[in-house]
């Protein structure tokens, strides 16, 4: 499965990883962690959301 995250660093110093099309955010104090925990968050998401 292939989707679009985008990734940035905020005025905080955290990195925000934001799956676009699931709208499923996450934060990590480097992008890598970011990235990991939102690939975590989708998966719940996943889990979760009812199926269409």
């Amino acid at each position: 499965m292939k989707f679009e995250v985008e990734v940035y660093e905020n005025e905080a110093r955290e990195w925000v990883a934001t799956a676009v099309t699931y709208n499923v955010t996450a934060t990590g104090r480097t992008e890598k962690e970011a990235l990991a925990r939102v690939m975590e968050a989708l998966a719940q998401h996943f889990k979760t959301s009812p199926r269409t």
